[in-house]
């Protein structure tokens, strides 16, 4: 009795297991295949749809629904999709039910979009249209009904009315009578004009012949006229023979003043036979070259920029114009206001430029000075030594400055100004707009 008791309780309890499992989980299946992924669907109502519902797609079952929350004001449904189940992008879903009574389900509407759904991807949710919806539907149909019936009563509800509509009828049956008699008595007359109507048709096919045959003739005739006036063509063909001729005399005369060049006759053959006029011309335009060669070769340069310093808090503004000469000789003029005497002074420099390397000498900011400018990376990138003002105490004024062309019309700068005296050593940084 011991084994069997044992044996019965172990059944009762497995039994009652399982049916918790399928009570809680509804369907076991869920849990022996692979795990699929999530989607998430939003409607403005979920009512009636309950968790562990099916997810169909075509009628075919694909997932489950997980869970249901509110998001906002919306109902936030996450689906469990099976895995390997594709849902193409586009697609939307609805709330459905399999007949009046069924239970409620998540029904997918594939969409046409290219590619597939990703893990946590949202669906468009469609309001699904509810019994209360379509009650209220039924009810206006029926009202309208009722409107319909209500106004074609009172078309026909009067004695009048009701008259005049015997009589319509009486009229289209007396009309469909007076027809049909028509016909009948008719009826021969009818096949006469059809047989007419089919005469004319064939008339109107034996004009088309007898104008085609016209046309025929016509043609005939211009051949005729053409034979007749042959002699005139002739007469022009021979007109046309004669302009060729003129223009073969009009060529062997230029042919004959080419020969004449080339023999050296005339003011152009002498110049092109006789080598020391063509050299006098030559050496004439030659000189004539050096003469506007320097004015047409100048190139002009100008530029605004500001600099910021930062440990005076002051910016110093300059206008510079340049002019080379070459493209190795320049001269640079600037007009520049010193914010700490708050003047304008000026610089006017000469400069010579050997590959990457360009020194200045002048005058810089009123004082004489003289600088040394390097150029590398395509003149993208210029470093500047500037040194002016050699009787200043203790030691002259030395300035470096780094500028780097951003485009083909901005710079950046940035410097170090009085960099050999500590008590006015200042980093400065600025823009230049040249052109």
């Amino acid at each position: 009795m011991r084994r069997e008791l044992k044996i019965g309780i172990f059944i009762s309890i497995a039994l009652f297991i399982i049916a918790a499992a399928i009570f809680v989980v509804g369907d076991l299946s869920v849990l022996f295949r692979k795990p699929g992924y999530s989607l998430n669907v939003f409607f403005d109502t979920a009512a009636g749809l309950e968790k562990r519902a099916v997810v169909r797609m075509a009628g075919v079952k694909i997932g489950y629904v997980k869970d249901i929350r509110l998001k906002g004001s919306r109902a936030n449904v996450i689906l469990i999709i099976n895995y390997g189940i594709e849902v193409p992008r586009g697609s939307k879903a609805t709330l459905a039910s399999l007949g009046l009574l069924g239970e409620k389900h998540v029904e997918l509407l594939p969409g046409a979009e290219p590619g597939i759904c990703q893990p946590e991807d949202n669906l468009e949710g469609v309001p699904p249209v509810s019994f209360d919806q379509m009650g209220t539907m039924l009810l206006s149909i029926g009202n309208e009904f009722k409107e319909m019936g209500r106004i074609i009563s009172e078309l026909i509800g009067g004695e009048e009315s009701r008259d005049n509509f015997r009589n319509t009828l009486s009229n289209l049956s007396s009309f469909s009578s007076d027809l049909k008699e028509f016909f009948g008595a008719n009826k021969e007359e009818l096949h006469q004009g059809l047989r007419s109507s089919s005469q004319a048709v064939q008339k109107f096919d034996q004009r088309v012949d007898e104008v085609s045959r016209n046309i025929d003739e016509l043609i005939f005739m211009l051949k005729d006229v053409v034979e007749e006036n042959r002699e005139n063509i002739k007469i022009n063909l021979n007109s046309i023979q004669e302009l060729i001729k003129e223009i073969e005399q009009s060529l062997k005369l230029l042919n004959e003043s080419l020969e004449k060049i080339n023999k050296g006759e005339g003011t152009l053959g002498k110049l092109i036979s006789q080598p020391e006029l063509y050299a006098r011309a030559e050496g004439a335009v030659g000189e004539l070259e050096k003469l506007i060669y320097p004015v047409s070769n100048l190139r002009f340069t100008a530029g605004l920029s500001t600099e910021y310093y930062g440990k005076s808090s002051l910016l110093k503004n300059y206008f510079s114009f340049g002019i080379w000469a070459t493209e190795k000789k320049y001269l640079l003029a600037q007009v520049i206001h010193d914010p700490w005497m708050d003047k304008f002074v000026y610089s006017s420099q000469f400069g010579l430029r050997w590959g990457g390397i360009a020194p200045r000498v002048g005058i810089m900011e009123s004082k004489v000075g003289t600088g040394v400018d390097y150029y590398t990376f395509g003149n993208r990138l210029k470093f500047s030594l500037d040194i002016f003002d050699f009787n200043r105490q203790p030691r002259p004024h030395f300035r470096f400055l780094t500028r780097f062309a951003a485009s083909e019309y901005f710079n950046f700068i940035i410097g170090v100004d009085n960099f050999t005296l500590a008590p006015k050593r200042e980093v400065y940084f600025g823009l230049e707009l040249g052109f």
